[in-house]
């Protein structure tokens, strides 16, 4: 039992979204075909615009995306804005309230939907330890 018990929880560390910043040196990688599938986020104009790639070494050659999730984009809600790394790392947010429901990366188990809290804003909400993404307004009550 106490096997089974280790097993599990490895299996659940094991998986962890990770977010990974991209370099932005413009630098062509020389990647491998191996999929391991990303989604890759790039900011224009204020906007995120997701692509699904390959890998992690694809969506980052040439300055393709500024940073990637992983797994692919159609596995999360359509209007997640994903907190980049430079948000997680902002030491001050202003007081301007526009709601937002700050979605919990897969560390977090929750024993109800959904598993996100109500923030007053979206810098404070990708200040939050396990954030992975915001939508905007409150959070739903139940699916």
């Amino acid at each position: 039992m106490k096997r089974f018990i280790l097993i599990a929880i490895l299996a659940l560390t094991a998986s962890c979204q990770v977010v990974y910043q991209c370099p932005n040196d413009g630098k062509v990688f020389k990647c491998s075909s191996e999929p391991l599938e990303v989604c890759g986020i790039k900011t224009i104009k204020g906007v995120q615009i997701k692509e699904t790639f390959v890998n992690n070494c694809q969506a980052c050659s040439t300055g393709k995306v500024e940073f990637t999730v992983e797994g692919k984009c159609e596995d999360y809600l359509e209007e997640a804005q994903f907190c980049s790394p430079s948000e997680k790392k902002l030491e001050e947010c202003d007081d301007q309230i526009e709601p937002q429901c700050a979605w919990f990366d897969q560390d977090v188990k929750c024993l109800v939907y959904p598993c996100a809290i109500n923030a007053k804003n979206r810098c404070s909400s990708c200040q939050v330890k396990n954030v992975l993404y915001t939508t905007e307004g409150k959070c739903p009550k139940s699916i």
